[in-house]
């Protein structure tokens, strides 16, 4: 009796065994039992100056179905017919974008010209969020078919700005100073500017942030705030944004609000005007002012006619000559690129060089006495 009560019990526990097993291995659906999404319709979308920061595009679908309740990540993408572009992932069955933002990536992403009205159609794709089983690439994603036809129409974008704040502006939101999209409507933002040292708080180092707006209250985004970041820039103990002490080209790109991304590129320690007025010998140097976010240079003696550039710790190394183009924005500004030409001085006289370094192309304004 008690053999076979040892049987039946070992019996029992095999069986608990197998059944646990069954129940904790995830078991998908075969992929022709996959249930795809379904696109809604999708409207008219026209957008100008007066509705593209404030006003949203869009897209919903019915969820799909993998055979497990597992999370979903879905990717909406736009088509020409041609090409095709990525607008964004979401894990509902909605996306809700700017129309700024739209009007960015059927711009690039497509090809499409401002001011022009093109037919799109919309799909999204969806896949497995994580792993089943350890392995990410176990299913490939599933797609809607394509939404009805839709008109966009699209707009010139007009130049945005963000701000930098931090140490070398005594952390003064209200005085933060500009950076500017590197062409109108690409989201990617580039200036350059002088980052002193911190020699209380982060010796070496300076500390620095992000804004929207020239306020604590709104866009304000440190270290964490951002999905990726160039080597050099690190973290303080309080979540700033920290660099070497130096002059840096910052980069910040918030094509994905969700991701979004800033790199930062070491200049050196001066920037100085050289030229003929000085025989291309000793630089006279430029010194960078926060309140006013230009570098300037003391006054110099110029020749008309003679030729000035601009470059890096009195060296050959990092330069800037003029593209050939006068600025649109800074009065009888020379538009500048690295490595290129002698800027040529107008007329005889005393002026001091300014260079604007908020914005791209760099501009150099020479201010007569």
């Amino acid at each position: 009796m008690k053999l076979i009560n040892k049987f039946m019990l070992l019996m029992a526990v095999v069986l608990f065994a197998a059944c646990s097993t069954d129940v904790d291995t995830p078991q998908i659906n075969s992929s022709d039992k996959f249930v795809t999404p379904i696109i809604g319709q999708c409207t008219d979308v026209i957008i100008n100056a007066d509705n593209n920061k404030d006003e949203m595009v869009v897209f919903s679908w019915t969820a799909a179905d993998f055979g497990l309740p597992i999370e979903i990540q879905y990717t909406i993408y736009i088509t020409n017919g041609i090409s095709q572009a990525k607008v964004s992932t979401s894990k509902t069955t909605s996306l809700s974008i700017s129309k700024g933002d739209f009007n960015n990536i059927v711009l690039k992403g497509l090809g499409i010209g401002p001011n022009e009205t093109v037919s799109l159609q919309a799909f999204v794709t969806a896949e497995i969020a994580g792993s089943i089983d350890g392995d990410t690439n176990a299913y490939t994603p599933i797609s809607s078919a394509l939404s009805n036809n839709f008109s966009v129409t699209t707009y010139k974008a007009q130049l945005k700005n963000l701000y930098v704040v931090g140490f070398f502006n005594s952390w003064a939101a209200d005085k933060a100073v500009e950076i500017w999209e590197a062409s109108a409507g690409t989201n990617i933002y580039e200036g350059m500017y002088n980052f002193i040292e911190d020699e209380t708080n982060t010796p070496g180092y300076s500390g620095w942030k992000v804004l929207d707006d020239r306020s604590w209250d709104k866009g304000n985004w440190g270290f964490d705030a951002f999905a990726s970041t160039s080597k050099d820039i690190t973290s303080s103990s309080d979540g700033n944004l920290v660099l070497p002490a130096g002059i840096w080209q910052i980069s910040v790109d918030l094509n994905n609000k969700a991701n979004k991304i800033v790199n930062a590129k070491k200049v050196g320690a001066t920037l100085g005007l050289i030229g003929d007025f000085n025989g291309w010998g000793a630089d006279a140097f430029f010194t960078y002012s926060a309140t006013e976010n230009v570098w300037k240079t003391e006054p110099v003696q110029l020749t008309g006619g003679t030729g000035i550039k601009i470059r890096v710790d009195s060296a050959w190394s990092m330069d800037w000559g003029t593209t050939g183009t006068m600025s649109s924005t800074i009065d009888n500004g020379f538009e500048l690129g690295q490595g290129l030409g002698n800027i040529t001085v107008p007329t005889d006289g005393t002026y001091i060089a300014v260079l604007h370094s908020d914005r791209t192309p760099y501009v150099l304004e020479l201010v007569a006495q």
